[in-house]
């Protein structure tokens, strides 16, 4: 990163732009325009914006790597079973071999260069966005709006990166995690104690969230319109979804009454926004709703998603090609409860005589609004946080049993467990999306149930820390 965010803040502009501004370029030749062209275009303006969440839906980041595949590997989700050009990197993640050379560094480095590149998009985005606001290009309303959105997308993925790369923050905020970029200029910044980042991070999501406080969902809900402003929110990170971000990272930084209070005022303020979804739309035959998608605070447009499903979860693969679940485990986290709607209709009977992972399989009905869409914060994170921050025991299980109710499953009515029955619910409900590694990594548990084996009896020592890539530590 030394070296490479250098290059990275000077190509990342004209990146997003050439993927992006189509438009824009069918009527400004290439080799003429101008960061100042750019940013003179209210609608050049939007599409750069764009460019960011498709950033953001690369497979190196969140359209495979952060959700459906290696960092699902890392949480012993999958039983990769061979040595195929496909799985070999999984079989590596999955026995933590960190010091591979071949695959797996390479690997961890192309996450870290994707990461800070989209970081230094967001960054340029940011200050050539204030100086179209200052130059009347885009009214205030508008460019705080857009600004809160390229905040937070700075702050997640420095968030993540800090519970990747960072230490196991319970029990070592002090130690050194990572570089925190916030300025659009070249100049490197050195690696921060991990307290130190989780301070940024915060900050930026409070900054977000002010910008964000006359975001039209508040009042217009989730809705399609040809507003570029207001059109879906739930596909940009918005008001609330900001705050659920923030609940989450507060959980993590062990600021319990604060996570507590976010993730509440989301709710009371927002719930109605994002409904249960009718079990009769989960359990839709020909088109199942497999994301619960009336649920998601925030999610990305993956258009790889589909392409992913094909390569990576497909019948059509050779048993040492894809990545599925050891049977027994299946039958051990749903609890062989085929009421289960995250059972029924994620996992499906296959002709290679196991379930396969169709949760982000495709449809027949392609108008169906929340296709291609990969879901990173849903409502139920928030009442896993409430139920696990909650004082009073009896409201905790409540909290846990609106889930449960909302899954197909009965009410539970042992307090005394509450715990152990949150972490089923991380098993369960997350399932490619990325968040039981980091629940493990948070809750620092010393051994987690191995993939390759049904029976938690059987068990792992996770290692929580990766190692920062060689093109950060390698002195230049």
């Amino acid at each position: 990163m030394k070296k490479k965010y250098n290059q990275i803040i000077l190509l990342c502009l004209l990146s997003i732009v050439l993927g992006s501004c189509k438009k824009y370029l069918e009527i400004q030749p290439e080799d003429k325009y101008t960061e100042d062209q750019i940013f003179s275009n209210e609608s050049a303006i939007q599409e750069v914006l764009n460019g960011l969440y498709n950033s953001l839906a690369n497979n190196s980041l969140y359209g495979a790597n952060l959700t459906t595949t290696a960092i699902e590997t890392l949480a012993q989700r999958y039983n990769p079973s061979g040595y195929s050009d496909l799985t070999i990197i999984y079989s590596y993640l999955q026995q933590y071999n960190y010091s591979d050379i071949y695959s797996v560094q390479p690997f961890f480095d192309d996450l870290w260069t994707q990461a800070y590149f989209t970081i230094a998009q967001a960054n340029k985005f940011i200050a050539k966005l204030d100086e179209a606001n200052q130059n009347g290009v885009i009214s205030t309303e508008k460019a705080d709006l857009l600004k809160g959105e390229a905040i937070g997308i700075r702050a997640l993925i420095h968030f993540d990166l800090l519970r990747l790369f960072g230490p196991i923050y319970s029990t070592s905020p002090d130690e050194d995690a990572i570089p925190y970029y916030t300025k659009a200029n070249a100049k490197t910044q050195p690696i921060l104690p991990a307290s130190q980042v989780m301070d940024s991070i915060l900050s930026d999501l409070s900054n977000a969230q002010e910008l964000l406080e006359n975001d039209p969902i508040i009042v217009r809900g989730i809705v399609a319109s040809e507003d570029f402003y207001s059109s879906y929110r739930n596909q940009r990170l918005n008001y609330y979804a900001i705050m659920a971000l923030r609940a989450r990272v507060c959980l993590y930084a062990g600021n319990t009454i604060l996570a507590h209070d976010l993730a509440k005022e989301v709710l009371d303020e927002g719930e109605n926004l994002f409904p249960w979804l009718n079990y009769s739309i989960v359990l839709e035959p020909d088109n199942p709703d497999r994301i619960f998608s009336t649920e998601v605070l925030f999610g990305i447009y993956n258009f790889n998603m589909y392409t992913n499903f094909t390569n990576y979860f497909s019948s059509d693969l050779r048993d040492d090609q894809i990545l599925s679940a050891h049977p027994d485990k299946l039958i051990q986290v749903f609890e062989n409860n085929e009421n289960d709607y995250r059972y029924t209709t994620t996992w499906l009977n296959s002709v290679k005589g196991y379930r396969i992972f169709y949760k982000f399989a495709d449809i027949p009905d392609q108008t169906k609004p929340w296709r291609f869409i990969q879901p990173l914060i849903r409502k139920s994170e928030l009442y896993y946080i409430l139920a696990e921050t909650e004082t009073d025991s009896e409201a905790a299980l409540n909290y846990l049993n609106t889930v449960r109710y909302n899954r197909g499953l009965i009410d539970l009515t042992n307090v005394s467990a509450i715990n152990t029955e949150i972490q089923k619910e991380y098993k369960k409900e997350f399932w490619g999306e990325g968040q039981l590694f980091f629940y493990y990594k948070r809750k620092n548990i010393s051994n987690i149930p191995n993939g390759t084996d049904g029976y938690d009896w059987s068990t792992v020592s996770p290692v929580y820390v990766v190692p920062l890539p060689l093109s950060e530590t390698t002195p230049r």
